[in-house]
């Protein structure tokens, strides 16, 4: 995702980043725009804490995309604007509408270009723009915080929040956070904040039952067990590891003691073996796990992986006011907390309901892609990751996935999943539905290479499709 030519630079990225806060410093009648989903409402929180601990009045303003017509609910809140997670994709109509001298912008998606060229802003920070890679190595969070810690280096605390950000993003799909995100990973744990080891990477390790660990992985897809819920009680059964607890209470991974863990994971490996899965697809299988020490050791934000879902599902469910105030601090259960947790329960409701809803309807096979069309049947903010839930059980893993919804307005939402392995082949989602954006009128789009979104007037949904044909090689 890293722009072409450009010699990789951290120096001038942080001096860049410090005469950045500088100016910012001197603002007032500041607002924070950032996007609704996990990195975007951390780069949100740690840009509205870093401010308001230097006395600033802050205002915020979550947006699920930033276009046009936003810009004049967006002026109506304060004179100096800070976007974070996005804006880069924005830079013609931000600096045109908002005027130059009064939009920030701290991001990592690709910035947009005129006739070839890069649109300069004055205050534009973007790790790609210094060589930096924006999809493996820094988020939007991450960026967000390295720009908090210029400010103030007491803002060190918000670096958890920044990592949840990255695995909201999927940085970690190679087995680890990589690049920039590993020195903010140092900072957390210098901090006693974070501890990083390596261990089994099934998502759910503290709030998913053993049953539904197995039976849900996708990061690798285990033969056999993903998506078979009774093989995984006989898989279970067969090491002699207990499903519940003294009390009845169904066992998360992280319930077992470290003996019956070694067990687990060894078997997973000669499992995976077994079907002839390939190694570097098997090392897939162990990696980094991040623990958030100062969480409760049941709560789902003990996991940072399971923090960035929680997000999501507030995200998802129009909700993000709940999910702002977790990250800055919420932790009672009759509070916003409680109100998250919720969300998270509604959130998994409507991905079961999805992903039933396509196992009884189908998907269609193109030559270069898989496809469902949800119409009005499954949210549009949540097509994509159930699109991405179906690798394993309803497809396998030699094509990206396109899904469709409907929007509100009568637009469709058009999502795309790929897989590590097929990213490691060449896909690029992110660059090819923003390259068919441009030539198709109407059509905004991007994302990044193993998740990738965009909007389509309906009329257009067919015109999409077949430019989808040679989708997404780097």
């Amino acid at each position: 995702m890293a722009i072409q030519n450009l010699v990789r630079d951290e120096d001038k990225f942080f001096s860049d980043l410090a005469k950045f806060a500088f100016e910012l410093k001197k603002r007032e009648n500041i607002v924070v725009i950032f996007h609704h989903d996990a990195d975007g409402v951390s780069s949100g929180a740690i840009a509205i804490k870093a401010l308001t601990r230097l006395g600033k009045n802050v205002k915020n303003l979550c947006l699920k995309q930033l276009y046009k017509e936003n810009i004049s609910q967006i002026k109506e809140l304060g004179s100096t604007f800070l976007f974070v997670d996005f804006g880069s994709g924005q830079l013609d109509y931000l600096k045109e509408d908002l005027g130059e001298d009064s939009v920030f912008i701290l991001d990592h998606h690709q910035p947009l270009k005129e006739n070839n060229k890069e649109i300069k802003m004055k205050w534009h920070i973007n790790p790609l723009l210094y060589g930096i890679d924006g999809g493996n190595e820094l988020s939007g969070a991450g960026t967000t915080f390295y720009f908090a810690l210029v400010l103030d280096k007491k803002n060190s605390d918000l670096s958890v929040l920044a990592i949840i950000g990255a695995l909201g993003d999927m940085m970690d799909y190679t087995g680890s956070l990589k690049g920039l995100n590993r020195e903010i990973i140092k900072i957390a744990e210098e901090e006693k904040l974070l501890t990083k080891k390596i261990d089994l990477r099934l998502y759910g390790r503290i709030s998913r039952p053993l049953v539904s660990y197995l039976s849900f992985a996708s990061s690798p897809i285990l033969p056999n067990l993903t998506a078979q819920q009774d093989n995984c009680i006989n898989f279970l059964n067969g090491l002699d590891i207990k499903l519940k607890d003294s009390h009845g209470n169904y066992k998360s991974y992280e319930d077992l003691v470290e003996e019956e863990k070694r067990k687990l994971s060894s078997a997973l490996i000669m499992h995976l073996n077994n079907f002839g899965i390939d190694e570097w697809k098997i090392k897939e299988l162990i990696g980094e796990v991040y623990t958030l020490e100062k969480e409760n050791k049941k709560s789902p934000l003990r996991d940072a992986k399971e923090f960035a879902t929680l997000l999501n599902a507030c995200g998802r469910n129009k909700k993000t006011d709940i999910a702002l105030a977790v990250c800055l601090g919420d932790r009672d259960p009759f509070g916003e907390y409680g109100k998250a947790l919720s969300m998270l329960q509604i959130h998994r409701e409507n991905l079961r309901a999805g992903i039933e809803f396509v196992q009884k309807n189908g998907v269609t096979e193109k030559k270069n892609f898989y496809l469902f069309d949800a119409k009005n049947e499954i949210d549009e903010s949540i097509v994509g990751i159930i699109a991405g839930m179906l690798y394993g059980s309803v497809i396998n893993e030699t094509k990206p996935i396109i899904a469709l919804a409907q929007n509100s307005d009568g637009t469709i939402k058009l999502s795309g999943r790929a897989t590590s392995s097929l990213v490691r082949k060449g896909i690029n989602l992110g660059g090819a539905f923003k390259e068919i954006g441009k030539k198709i009128e109407g059509v905004e789009g991007g994302g990044h290479k193993i998740a990738a979104g965009c909007k389509i007037p309906k009329e257009k949904k067919d015109e999409f499709l077949e430019s989808q044909m040679s989708v997404g090689k780097n």
